[in-house]
């Protein structure tokens, strides 16, 4: 018989995983917030400070691209850009571009729009990533703030795949679903409860939280 302990230990293993890719964005944050401090700052330059950390995460598994995203006008010489690293080649996305040339307005996400205006580390998704990857993903993101201004967030992506590699088994020997904090799923061993489908938390029997993160475990009434 499935217990509560049962739950609770797959909630922990839940924290630590996520926990531990945001350890990484807090690295990153707090170098960004140094090379701020000293005064206005370039693309080149925050490039240059978050390369090796961006890399090394990345080299690290489990992430498929991060790097930080910057507000409007944030950066010395540039509107918007993406100090972002990505796939097997570590390519350095720089500006992400619209099919019809023009540059994407990415602060409209909610993976930036979120942290923007709670000032709090946020999780996005499962979606198609079609400013990145054009992957279905889940977004970390972290806010980086000086003074009362929103410079922009550092995040990660990782792959829904990558997250059902990782977390199937232990879903499926609970009997549970992990779902955002809007109750979209992320990842089910049940297969009536694909990637991205809305539940409402009314059906579920079940229901534990994952640390401090906006996600939680779930055990869905189904017919």
């Amino acid at each position: 018989m499935r217990t509560e302990t049962t739950m609770g230990a797959l909630a922990r293993d839940v924290s630590d995983l996520f926990e531990g890719l945001f350890v990484a964005l807090e690295d990153m944050r707090q170098c960004l917030a140094g090379l701020f401090a000293q005064g206005p700052a370039g693309a080149e330059a925050v490039v240059e400070a978050l390369r090796e950390r961006a890399r090394t995460r990345l080299d690290a598994g489990l992430v498929l691209g991060c790097g930080f995203v910057s507000s409007k006008d944030a950066l010395a010489d540039r509107s918007l850009y993406l100090a972002w690293w990505q796939g097997e080649g570590r390519r350095l996305l720089g500006e992400a571009g619209s099919p019809d040339g023009d540059l994407l307005d990415y602060t409209r996400r909610e993976w930036f729009r979120v942290p923007e205006r709670t000032r709090q580390r946020h999780v996005t998704g499962p979606y198609v990533d079609y400013v990145c990857t054009d992957e279905y993903v889940v977004t970390l993101s972290q806010p980086v703030v000086a003074g009362d201004r929103m410079l922009g967030i550092v995040g990660a992506d990782t792959l829904v795949e990558t997250l059902e590699d990782v977390l199937l088994a232990g879903l499926g020997a609970a009997g549970a679903t992990l779902v955002s904090d809007h109750g979209r799923v992320m990842v089910s061993a049940d297969h009536r409860l694909a990637a991205g489908k809305l539940i409402d938390f009314a059906d579920c029997r079940e229901r534990t939280g994952c640390g401090d993160l906006p996600l939680s475990l779930v055990r869905v009434v189904t017919s």
